[in-house]
């Protein structure tokens, strides 16, 4: 069984919120690099998908090919995933192998790939690498933080803030991890977009780095009897 510390984080919670960080790399990149798409948050892709139908202009609309790229990652990640908790190592091998192809784009192509197709190699890979780590993300299972959209765990930390407020008690501890996980995100995000500017290329490696501490974390988690 998971050893839990009631006043500070596990390494489950420092897990999700590294793939917090992780998610919002891959957004902020997507959405400044990409022309406006997301390879995380496929919410706000149906949202780009309505405003590309109404301006005539669907085809054209990057979205169109994330969505479907993050459920193939889901759909991948959901078939190499086994019962065993150590199962979770395939699932981040996955994500691992298309953050590796995302990063060997940018190493081959900069910031100026050749073509459009060289754009849309880079959505897709991104957008796989967060389908998969959607699934990992569900296999660690902290508070139920999906780690690559927030607006649900929004909802959790306000219901439970509210909760708290009536019952004169403090935050309950599924409420700190969710808090936790949404400012990893928030940080992430101010982070990589600084990153884009001051140092492209550490933006574009930072992800897989990130990713292997969350391997490391996890083979080094301790349990109990």
């Amino acid at each position: 069984m998971q050893e839990h510390n009631q006043v500070g984080f596990s390494s489950s919670d420092v897990r999700i919120q590294l793939l917090s960080v992780i998610a919002a790399s891959a957004d902020v990149t997507s959405f400044l690099c990409f022309h406006d798409v997301f390879t995380s948050a496929m919410t706000g892709n149906l949202a780009l998908i309505g405003i590309a139908v109404s301006q005539g202009r669907l085809l054209s609309s990057h979205a169109l090919l994330a969505l479907p790229a993050f459920a193939l990652g889901a759909i991948v990640a959901g078939a190499v995933q086994g019962e065993s908790p150590r199962s979770a190592n395939r699932v981040l091998a996955l994500e691992a192998l298309f953050l590796a192809l995302y990063a060997a784009m940018w190493w081959t192509w900069g910031f100026t790939p050749p073509t459009e197709a060289g754009i849309d190699g880079m959505i897709l890979c991104s957008a796989l690498a967060m389908g998969a780590q959607s699934v990992l993300s569900r296999q660690i299972d902290v508070a139920g933080v999906p780690s690559v959209v927030f607006t649900n765990t929004l909802t959790s930390i306000v219901l439970g803030a509210v909760r708290a407020s009536k019952q004169k008690a403090s935050l309950s501890r599924p409420t700190r991890q969710q808090i936790a996980a949404l400012m990893a995100y928030a940080a992430g995000a101010l982070l990589f977009a600084w990153l884009l500017q001051a140092s492209p290329l550490l933006a574009v490696n930072q992800p897989l780095a990130l990713l292997m501490l969350v391997w490391y974390l996890a083979q080094h988690e301790k349990t109990g009897p």
